[in-house]
């Protein structure tokens, strides 16, 4: 009976080279990407099962280190390789919106956001410090919530954008619900937040509630001080 494992990976490798990997299915993706953590073994079993157990490839590459610890046969190399794409996916999306106006480029940073908290299976609130010209100089992932709570520290956001001299912000955080519409606690601190920032003259330009697929704007939704 023909092996049909032997030769697999030079097989895979040949279709990626081929037509750049368009041709590939999810699974295969994954367990390209496995064989550096897997150097003798057939990985697609561990590939099928990751797809399987956690949704979509996209949820592969946002579950967190417990998920994947949880699936069979997933290897600490598997997980870091795992973890190493998702980091690429978001510095590249972060690329875009660097040394740009970011006021300017609205659709890049809506982008970056649903690639670096979008899909994320627990609430994280990031938030995004600008100087005079509405170019990013720093941002903070301020809070690792729960799965429908994240606490907002206002003081500390404050503190520290007049420590780095930002003259404006956006905040933004996830759903993992997949509902954008704002809870009662995300409009009482979205104001408690708008108020301090008026009151010192740093301009919050926009709450973002983002998801991967979607995304509920204060700004569009005039639910800003004005």
């Amino acid at each position: 009976m023909k092996d049909y494992k032997k030769g697999h990976r030079k097989r895979l490798r040949e279709r990626i080279i081929l037509d750049n990997g368009q041709s590939l299915l999810d699974y295969e993706i994954l367990e390209h990407i496995l064989y550096s953590a897997y150097s003798r073994i057939d990985v697609k079993p561990v590939a099928k099962s990751l797809i399987e157990n956690l949704g979509s490839l996209n949820k592969v590459f946002n579950a967190d280190l417990e998920a994947l610890q949880n699936i069979e046969g997933v290897n600490n190399a598997a997980i870091s390789a795992i973890f190493c794409v998702k980091q690429a996916f978001v510095r590249s999306a972060r690329e875009e919106i660097k040394d740009l106006p970011i006021i300017n480029n609205w659709e890049n940073l809506l982008d970056y956001l649903k690639v670096s908290i979008g899909s994320l299976n627990k609430e994280n609130f990031r938030v995004i410090y600008m100087n005079k010209r509405y170019r990013l100089i720093a941002e903070d992932l301020q809070n690792f919530g729960t799965v429908d709570q994240t606490p907002i520290y206002v003081r500390e956001i404050i503190r520290r954008a007049l420590l780095i001299g930002s003259t404006s912000i956006v905040i933004s955080h996830n759903h993992p619900s997949g509902d954008i519409q704002p809870s009662s606690s995300d409009m009482f601190l979205t104001r408690q937040l708008a108020e301090a920032c008026k009151s010192i003259g740093i301009e919050l330009i926009d709450h973002i509630i983002i998801t991967f697929s979607s995304y509920f704007s204060f700004k569009e939704n005039r639910l800003l001080l004005e």
